[in-house]
């Protein structure tokens, strides 16, 4: 659950700062991505586990609500996980995730949703889950043959056996920064940056750029997809709406570059409002601005 205060500026180390408005909203990466993807007309499966509480069956309710299958969404005896969320005047984040009920998702559990894992179309993870658990993941569909994109948040470095042969990765630029150790500040440092990872055996680096839109990367070039121009109220679940586009457009039958560009109005429209999965849009809205980057 994301617990989101909204504030003129962030505090500073030992300051306090007068909040302005405070909500609570279903989320979680994993969750708002599978929510992302469903409201654009694919077929989702979670698998996930939350905690024995409130919290947890509020999101248990909302993946019925959503038509997300959630099956393999097992209950841990524990707290729910938690994000508590600061966003200030102009629209951007800070976040601390409290993994809790996360955490508690294993080895045991991972076995339990072999079977989904090797019935899907395309896998979508990230690291809100313990990491050896996610090297697990990925070790599984490489083995099967199963598509796999990889949403490398919350940041941290990944070992190179986990790159190596992953179909998608999708830092941001922090992201790839933290992966690579290379800044990508500029185009040809971002360049220089995809091929680092590129290197490692990734086949296909899509790194997201805020307002300036994506960047692929794969043996045949690299790209910067453009991204369409709106006035952001919340930068929440931005990364998440476009991940979960980019999942359905690509099960969908997509060209990559048609998938990114169609992500990127997902996450360009999550931007306009408020919250995490309230912000998802549907795809009658996400058709509308990607026809726009098609005439």
């Amino acid at each position: 659950m994301d617990l989101v205060a909204n504030v003129e500026s962030f505090p500073k180390p030992g300051q306090s700062v007068i909040g302005n408005t405070f909500d609570v909203f279903p989320g979680g990466k994993g969750a708002n991505q599978c929510v992302a993807a469903a409201r654009l007309g694919a077929d989702v499966e979670m698998a996930g586990m939350v905690g024995n509480d409130g919290y947890g069956e509020t999101l248990l309710n909302m993946f019925d609500g959503e038509k997300v299958e959630r099956g393999n969404v097992f209950v841990a005896q524990t707290s729910t996980s938690v994000a508590v969320i600061l966003i200030n005047a102009q629209g951007e984040n800070q976040i601390a995730a409290i993994p809790t009920a996360n955490y508690a998702f294993g080895a045991k559990e991972l076995e339990k949703v072999r079977n989904a894992i090797l019935g899907a179309g395309l896998i979508l993870t990230q690291l809100e889950l313990k990491l050896e658990v996610v090297g697990e993941l990925i070790k599984i569909c490489k083995k099967a043959g199963v598509p796999a994109i990889l949403n490398p948040a919350p940041a941290q470095r990944l070992p190179d056996e986990m790159l190596k042969g992953l179909d998608y990765i999708t830092p941001n630029e922090t992201e790839l920064e933290l992966l690579t150790g290379l800044h990508a500040g500029t185009i040809d440092s971002l360049y220089a940056a995809a091929d680092a990872l590129l290197s490692k055996g990734v086949k296909c680096v899509i790194a997201t750029l805020g307002k300036r839109g994506a960047l692929i990367a794969d043996k045949s070039g690299k790209k910067i997809i453009p991204g369409y121009r709106v006035t952001a109220v919340d930068t929440v679940a931005a990364g998440d709406a476009f991940n979960g586009a980019l999942a359905a457009a690509l099960v969908g039958g997509k060209t990559i570059e048609d998938a990114v560009k169609f992500a990127n109005a997902a996450g360009a429209l999550a931007v306009t409002k408020r919250g995490a999965i309230p912000s998802l849009p549907r795809l009658d809205e996400v058709e509308s601005l990607f026809s726009i980057s098609k005439k």
